[in-house]
């Protein structure tokens, strides 16, 4: 059966029925609208997803600023672990190694970052470029990511945990800084910095 439907032209309050042009053949009823309810429904959708995604954000800053509070209070409370007394051993489970990166992976995992322990810095720059974590900007929290060289041009690297970060000087705790666990403090545009691995 083919059939054209008449032209109707919608008016602000709405159509409420038309006539079955089938008549006993078909049933078929139409659905009664109104351009206002639809563009209040629009309203209350695109409201609900903007409070959603504000809340989400929300949430994320609230978890990211936790974990933070964490591995901070876990990384000051081995302030003054050192090599002299063997008690920076705890970070490399026992092995005799360079150890800043043992340090920031032990605390992360300790604060409960989801980051295999690392004992070089390489690893751990590594791991932060395939999981999408380095970044240029550092956050309180982050592993702190050092290359370059030392005063007789070799080639080093080194790392620590962002402390804080103000007035253009970011502030840190490092494992391995004159043989301790040491807080250290850099400028932004030191030129040792590469970048920072989050671990939230």
């Amino acid at each position: 059966i083919n059939y054209t439907f008449p032209v109707i032209a919608p008016t602000p309050q709405g159509i409420s029925s038309f006539s079955n042009p089938f008549g006993g053949l078909y049933n078929f009823t139409m659905t009664s609208f109104n351009y206002t309810n639809i563009l209040n429904n629009v309203k209350t959708t695109t409201s609900n997803l903007y409070n959603r995604t504000k809340q989400t954000a929300k949430n994320v800053a609230t978890t990211v600023g936790h974990f933070a509070s964490r591995i901070l209070n876990n990384a000051k409370k081995y302030l003054g672990y050192n090599e002299k007394d063997g008690s920076y051993k705890k970070f490399t489970n026992g092995r005799n190694e360079a150890w800043c990166a043992d340090f920031a992976t032990y605390v992360a995992r300790e604060s409960g970052a989801n980051i295999p322990h690392f004992s070089s810095v390489s690893q751990i720059l590594n791991w932060g470029n395939k999981s999408n974590r380095f970044s240029k900007t550092p956050k309180a929290g982050d592993i702190i990511i050092f290359k370059g060289v030392d005063k007789h041009g070799k080639r080093v690297s080194h790392t620590g945990i962002v402390k804080e970060v103000k007035n253009g000087i970011v502030y840190t705790i490092e494992g391995n800084t004159k043989n301790k666990v040491n807080d250290c403090e850099y400028g932004l545009n030191d030129s040792r910095i590469t970048g920072y691995v989050s671990v939230a």
